[in-house]
């Protein structure tokens, strides 16, 4: 399937790893449905997208709300006529450790991180199915491998997305359709900035970067390139893959 027969759905597309991956493929002229609660900020990409000759809309909602899901897939498909892949890319990350998270912080970041890509899997599965090459991707972290201190409930709700992830290449792959996971490290975007600015006791940007290998934090643009390829025919054999997208940081131990 070429990139003009290609309608792709982005969750989280407003900001970060989601604004970067609708902008990347607009440039190929994949058709695109743009889903994040920022309506705002999503009008902004989707005239980005448009200007670079892309058929796009978008469907303002909370990922993890499953009537909000449902609605922008069905706009997706109303919209384009169909549905050949998904990036499940909305996310938050919440600091605590298991004796200081609350209640409301566990569940709102399991709710966004973890229940929000199986919702967006529940109603769009049934339409990539009908594809003869459609794809699934999720946005994990580096902490959906291995621990975050203190970032409990963040670790836990991306490794559950690595878990769901693996389930969705065994329970649909016979199907045709390819799930695959990209698990990023520190990227460039607000959301890194946040955890910067909470995490005190010295560790700064600086401090962060000197343990990545490659001696820097990934750009958005490199993690939507990662996505692209995942998307992709060249990747028609990928399923199930957990792609570490790090500098190195997973690799074993540095300095």
């Amino acid at each position: 399937m070429s990139k003009a027969q290609t309608s792709i759905l982005i969750s989280g597309a407003a900001s970060g790893i989601g604004r970067a991956t609708a902008i990347c493929l607009a440039k190929e002229g994949v058709a695109l449905t743009l889903f994040d609660r920022n309506a705002s900020a999503m009008a902004e990409v989707e005239s980005a997208c448009r200007n670079r000759g892309a058929a796009v809309i978008a469907s303002a909602g909370d990922a993890s709300l499953d009537t909000d899901v449902a609605a922008a897939v069905s706009r997706a498909v109303k919209a384009h006529g169909f549905l050949s892949g998904v990036v499940a890319a909305a996310g938050i990350a919440r600091k605590g450790d298991v004796t200081t998270l609350t209640d409301e912080t566990w569940e709102i970041t399991l709710a966004v991180n973890l229940t929000g890509p199986f919702l967006l899997a529940r109603h769009a599965v049934p339409h990539l199915l009908r594809n003869p090459s459609s794809a699934f991707v999720a946005v994990s972290s580096d902490s959906g491998v291995r621990g975050s201190r203190g970032y409990a409930a963040y670790s836990a709700s991306k490794h559950g997305v690595v878990g769901l992830i693996r389930c969705m290449a065994l329970d649909h792959g016979p199907q045709g359709l390819r799930s695959n996971v990209v698990c990023p490290s520190f990227v460039d975007t607000p959301m890194a900035d946040g955890l910067l600015k909470e995490s005190g006791g010295g560790y700064d940007r600086a401090f962060y970067e000197r343990r990545v290998p490659l001696g820097r934090f990934a750009r958005p643009d490199e993690v939507a390139d990662a996505i692209d390829h995942l998307l992709s025919p060249q990747a028609g054999y990928a399923n199930g893959m957990v792609y570490m997208l790090d500098g190195g940081t997973t690799a074993g131990t540095f300095g």
